[in-house]
């Protein structure tokens, strides 16, 4: 069986089973979801949501550069600053933020998805949160580590890194800088 039949049967098996057959689109009937997709008519839609999301994007940009740079830093705060509170301090989702934070209805749910801002909620993790995944996996891995180690573990995990080796040169006074010598 292909992918191609397998998606079929599952689009086909959630369409019994919710008893929702493919509605006429412009008063033309599809046979599945997936017939739609690969029509003339959604490519020509596509084409256009595409092409009307530019348009937002660069009728947004030219809106930003026509305020003075006092206004940009007042937007740029104003916007930064609700994201953080929402989802740091108040734990706030997705919808939160944009419909208690922000005080926008339901259109702005696909505006956020084309801006990006949906993307950056599924990727913003709280330091609790990561502290949390953190031992998770260091349970779900079986991993039996020393204190030095679990930290290790840590700063690679939120940082990509692990700098703990230098950090305690310089704690412990074994590394020194001469602060009069030009760094390489």
């Amino acid at each position: 069986m292909t992918w191609e039949e397998i998606r079929q049967r599952k689009e086909d098996s959630i369409r019994e089973s919710t008893g929702n057959p493919m509605p006429d689109i412009n008063g033309k009937s599809y046979k599945s979801f997936t017939d739609y997709l690969n029509s003339e008519e959604y490519k020509e839609f596509f084409e256009m949501e595409i092409k009307a999301i530019e348009e937002y994007k660069q009728k947004a940009k030219e809106y930003f550069e026509s305020l003075e740079t006092d206004n940009q830093l007042l937007l740029f705060f104003h916007i930064t600053n609700m994201i953080f509170e929402n989802y740091y301090k108040e734990g706030g989702s997705y919808r939160h933020l944009l419909y208690y934070k922000f005080n926008f209805g339901p259109e702005s749910y696909s505006l956020g998805i084309d801006s990006g801002m949906f993307a950056i909620h599924n990727s913003i993790f709280t330091p609790d949160e990561m502290e949390e995944n953190i031992k998770v996996a260091i349970k779900h891995f079986n991993l039996d580590l020393s204190s030095k180690e679990i930290q290790s573990f840590k700063n690679i995990m939120n940082y990509g890194c692990d700098t703990s080796e230098k950090l305690d040169s310089l704690i412990s006074g074994q590394q020194k800088f001469d602060f009069n010598q030009d760094s390489e």
